[in-house]
């Protein structure tokens, strides 16, 4: 995958394979075969609460090592897992490495991470999920050395989202997905042009009209499909079946 072209298409060509997909199994089989392609060898879905709330009711996939995710749970390092906390105050993907932390200050902090080093997971990516009503998810997957290509985590970035969108609708939690049919048509044009990796200005130039009205026409959509950017609010549209890419 050395070209953007590639990147783009194996994500939305992965998208198409998620929507077909009937169980959660399914899905989870086929993020772990995708992801060891970015040498990511596990990696997990779920919700991200504020502690003190634990963090095993909200997890909706779960392929981390059996044997770190029971010890993670048995010690309670959600509170002091640095990752998660970043997690909880960032609206972008990041490596982990970029969760810092003061280990002197935080050695549980350390302890979580050297121990999900003691199991190949040393160097991870993070998904964050934010809805409009403040709930925090995540998709996070880790490796000994994952591809931290920009163009391949920007393909994750919208794997991730639809991946959690995918788990949302198969174990029906949240309550219901946005609604088929509550686009307008501009709405649509500006979303597929958007999934075609498109910027605003790139937009007003093909439609004849001005970035502002863009930018309009974007928000008013991200509020219809219930999301937080536009990226996610592609993935969501994607999903209710109102742009095909």
């Amino acid at each position: 995958m050395a070209a953007a072209v590639d990147y783009a298409h194996w994500a939305f060509d992965l998208i198409d394979e998620l929507d077909r997909l009937a169980t959660a199994d399914q899905v989870m089989q086929r993020m772990s075969a995708a992801l060891a392609q970015f040498g990511y060898v596990a990696f997990v879905i779920t919700g991200n609460p504020e502690p003190p709330q634990r963090i095993e009711p909200f997890i909706l996939m779960n392929r981390w090592p059996e044997g770190f995710s029971s010890v993670y749970i048995a010690r309670n390092y959600y509170p002091d897992d640095p990752v998660a906390a970043y997690c909880r105050r960032s609206a972008a993907p990041f490596e982990w490495s970029e969760a810092t932390y003061d280990a002197e200050r935080w050695p549980r902090a350390a302890e979580v991470m050297n121990c999900a080093a003691d199991f190949g997971l040393k160097k991870g990516f993070l998904v964050p999920v934010v809805r409009r009503n403040g709930l925090h998810a995540s998709v996070t997957m880790a490796g000994e050395h994952p591809d931290f290509d920009p163009l391949a985590k920007r393909a994750i970035h919208l794997i991730g989202l639809y991946a959690h969108a995918k788990a949302v609708a198969l174990l029906g939690v949240y309550g219901r997905g946005p609604a088929s049919g509550i686009l307008t048509d501009r709405e649509r044009d500006i979303l597929a042009w958007i999934a075609m990796g498109k910027s605003s200005w790139d937009i007003s130039m093909i439609l004849g009209i001005s970035e502002r009205t863009v930018n309009w026409f974007i928000g008013r959509a991200m509020r219809k499909l219930d999301a937080a950017n536009r990226t996610q609010a592609v993935v969501n549209a994607i999903r209710a079946g109102e742009i095909q890419v």
